[in-house]
């Protein structure tokens, strides 16, 4: 056996570009920008310039994977939040509207989501739960997500089992969002205690905890473990409105110090109105994120083992 005194690397997460804010280019294009810009996956929109929740094929999902891996990078999520892919009234139905047909129509879409996610080979397929009505007490909304829930990890075993996957390759993800059912990472948190399911996990996003709690930087610590997914942008003024990492008032150096604690997960920047400026967007967050999150490295930051000075080994 041959023995060193090399030290194990630390835990690293991964950057990412949400394609929501590259609509007016391909999906090939979108990777092979993002690629050259230097980052180590996207996360993937479901939308009809990308990824259509109708029309999207076998042979779609094939050519994907292909400039994926000619590329190097790595589809790491499935994005299915766009505002007005059911309803031209942003997010409806949702899944805890009143009208049992309505909820059957968003959970309709999330069975396709899960079973596109799977053929593309993401990891994570993510959704939110969409705004409670008035008239909807808190407990009967619980009950019809639960219910939503249910279906979408039978949905997910059932399409992981018939393409021969393991379970846990890929997995459910929900997103807290302001004004919604589930707006905290708390309330995600609740929701997952309550399902007890390994597939189920939260995904969250830097803003919205920004602009929904009191005390962001601990709410987004406290809720680590249970995540799979950061979405990061940066927000002024607790408004939701998505800005570049840089031009607002986020603590990025705290939230840095924060995931430097061990966060291997995938890190995604989520700019979806900055389209016309994609470009110079991707590549800004992508200088700025890395120079203040120290998880962060390149793909090329690869250990290098000719600079260092190895003890003589021991052979035994």
């Amino acid at each position: 056996m041959l023995e060193t005194a090399l030290t194990p690397a630390a835990p690293r997460a991964r950057l990412a570009y949400n394609a929501n804010g590259m609509r007016s280019v391909s999906l090939d294009e979108a990777v092979r920008t993002l690629a050259d810009r230097g980052y180590d996956g996207i996360e993937l929109s479901l939308n009809a310039q990308h990824v259509d929740p109708w029309t999207f094929s076998a042979a779609d999902a094939a050519h994907l994977r292909e400039t994926l891996a000619e590329t190097g990078m790595t589809a790491c999520s499935l994005a299915t939040g766009d505002p007005h892919l059911l309803s031209e009234k942003a997010f409806e139905p949702a899944l805890v509207d009143p009208d049992p047909a309505e909820r059957a129509r968003r959970l309709d879409l999330l069975q396709r989501s899960v079973r596109i996610g799977v053929l593309i080979g993401v990891p994570l397929v993510v959704f939110s739960t969409g705004t409670r009505r008035p008239e909807v007490s808190a407990e009967q909304a619980d009950v019809w997500l639960d219910e939503a829930l249910a279906v979408l990890l039978d949905t997910l075993h059932e399409t992981l089992d018939a393409a021969g996957l393991p379970r846990g390759s890929t997995v459910l993800g929900i997103e807290p969002e302001p004004g919604f059912h589930c707006r905290t990472n708390a309330d995600v948190a609740v929701v997952l205690e309550r399902t007890g399911s390994e597939d189920l996990w939260l995904s969250q996003d830097l803003g919205h905890c920004v602009v929904e709690e009191e005390d962001a930087l601990g709410s987004l610590s406290r809720h680590l473990p249970v995540t799979r997914h950061l979405q990061v942008e940066d927000i002024a003024d607790r408004v939701h409105a998505h800005l570049v990492p840089g031009d607002g008032d986020v603590d990025f150096d705290a939230v840095g110090r924060a995931l430097a604690d061990g966060y291997d997960g995938w890190i995604s920047v989520e700019l979806y109105d900055h389209d016309p400026v994609h470009r110079d967007a991707a590549r800004r967050s992508e200088e700025f994120l890395r120079e203040h999150f120290p998880c962060l490295v390149r793909p090329s930051d690869a250990l290098d083992l000719s600079s260092l000075e190895l003890p003589a080994a021991t052979v035994r």
